[in-house]
Formats: C-alpha cells, structure tokens, sequence
C-alpha cells in the first residue's frame, strides 16, 4: 500500500523503518522522517518511527494526523513525557510500540488502554512491577510482550492467566522454576523466550503442558538431557535454542522425535560432532546449528 506523509522540512522527527508483522518485527531501517516521503509497505510489513530524543512534546502533538499513518512506533530514545505518551495513546490504530528504556512505570500502563489494536509491548529495562502486570489486563488485543531487563519475578506471572490473547513472552533474568509453575496457566504461549533465566528441570516439568509452543529459547540456562525430556508432547516446536545449556548426546532423542523440529541451535552444549551428524542422517531436513559451527 502507498502510503505519502509530509514531515517539516528541516527537522527530523527519527528514523523510519519497516517491521515484519510477525513477532520480534525484524526491522530494516528506510529513512529520516524529514519532508515528503512515500512508502510502499508490503502486506506482511508495517511501517514505523522511531521518535528522536531531540523532538519535543508539542512537536510530536502538532503531528498527530500524520502519526496516525504508523502501524509501529518506537519511544525508546526519544525524551519521554507524560505528554508524549497522552499523543501516543490517540494513535487508536497502533500495533506496536516499543518503550525500552524510558521511565515507562506501572502508572503508565493505564493510559495505553484507548490502543485498541496494540498487539505488540516492548518494556525492556522499563520500572514495570509485578503489580503492573496486572493493569496489562485493558490491553484487549496484546499478544506479544518483552519484559527483559526489568524487576519482574515469578509471583508477577501468575497475573498473565488471564491475558487470553498473549502468544509471545520474553521474560527477564530472575525467573526461577516457581515462575514456571505460574506460566503454566498460559495456554496459548507459542513463543517463549527463557535464555538466561533461572529455571531448571524441576522447572521444565510445568513447561511441558504448553503444547502450543512454536519457539522455546532456553539459551544460557541451567537445563539438562533431563529437562529436555519435557518437551517430547510439543508437535508444534518449530524452533528451539539450547546454546550454552548442559544438555548432551542424551538428549537427542527427544530432539528426534519432535515432529515439526525445523531449527535447534546446541552452541556451547556438551553434544557433541558425533552425536550432531547421527541426528542429520536421520533429520536431514533439520536445521542444526552445533558444536561444529
């Protein structure tokens, strides 16, 4: 779809950029939001700003019409206001927004509820608290959510329940296995990113109810052979990362039998050439990313 905006002509208000629609939004980067632009944006792609830190509050509110063209919207080095946030939430068609690293805190939350389409939240390193979790509940239409690098821990999970719509979860470092014991309520997870979290198998054990699970990222975790053994009920797994974890050769049979398998990465693992090479005579369609690369 052809899509012109007028920017000013001799500020800049950040960077465009075009964003898979779906999750993470791999990004490519098209230009300055600065004078006329057009863009043909792709059915799969949306088209998004990210806000530079030198535009003010009333800059961003006098351009509001022409914000409204934007499926994604990117706050994270801009200078964030109570202001630009009240701009942001009339942007009743936006799909994501993206907060990472602004003073972004459980109060916020509520003014993002007139979003009626944002599928997508982006909270790293933000000072969201459990208690805020639970105010995500007015975000009707949320299925994706990055909480990296912030202060939730394994009680604030249990408030997700009753997110019905969540699909995709990246979760900060200090979840340990009681967290997954919360998550296990999540039913509809088929992304979910534990990499450098605190689980281990005993931790694993909760994980293995969530058959919908398309992707599982358990990079730099303490899960072994054992904790893989869990996963052998998830058909769908399309994608897992096990980089930097204690599994072996042992594991591998579990990793045989998943059948929609497509991808595993065993970086920094104890597999070993040998066992790698009996799983691709028997996988050859497997992508194997392992010791031997």
């Amino acid at each position: 779809m052809e899509t012109k905006i007028t920017f000013p002509d001799k500020l800049s208000l950040g960077s465009l950029y075009l964003a898979d629609r779906n999750f993470p939004h791999t990004r490519k980067w098209v230009g300055d939001a600065m004078g006329e632009f057009v863009s043909n944006t792709p059915a799969n792609k949306m088209l998004g700003l990210a806000v530079s830190g030198h535009i003010r509050d009333d800059i961003l509110t006098e351009k509001l019409t022409g914000l409204q063209t934007f499926d994604s919207l990117d706050l994270s080095t801009a200078r964030f206001s109570e202001q630009m946030l009240k701009t942001v939430s009339q942007l009743n068609s936006l799909v994501e927004l993206r907060l990472d690293f602004v003073p972004f805190t459980d109060y916020h939350i509520a003014q993002l509820e007139p979003l009626a389409s944002l599928s997508t939240l982006w909270l790293l390193q933000t000072q969201i608290t459990n208690k805020g979790l639970r105010n995500l509940l007015g975000l009707k239409a949320l299925k994706h959510l990055v909480l990296k690098n912030t202060d939730i821990s394994d009680g604030g999970l249990i408030n997700l329940k009753d997110i019905t719509t969540l699909q995709s979860l990246v979760l900060p470092k200090d979840i340990t296995d009681k967290g997954m014991e919360e998550l296990k309520e999540c039913k509809t997870l088929t992304y979910l990113d534990l990499s450098f979290t605190k689980i281990t198998d005993a931790g694993m054990s909760h994980l293995g109810t969530s058959t919908e699970l398309q992707t599982l990222y358990l990079s730099d975790t303490a899960v072994s052979d054992q904790g893989i053994a869990n996963l052998k009920n998830m058909s769908k797994l399309h994608t897992l990362f096990l980089s930097g974890t204690a599994v072996s050769d042992a594991c591998l049979a579990t990793i045989e039998q998943l059948p929609a398998l497509g991808f595993i990465e065993m970086r920094d693992s104890r597999v070993t050439v040998k066992g790698v090479n009996a799983l691709r005579a028997k996988r050859p369609n497997l992508e194997i990313i392992g010791p031997d690369f």
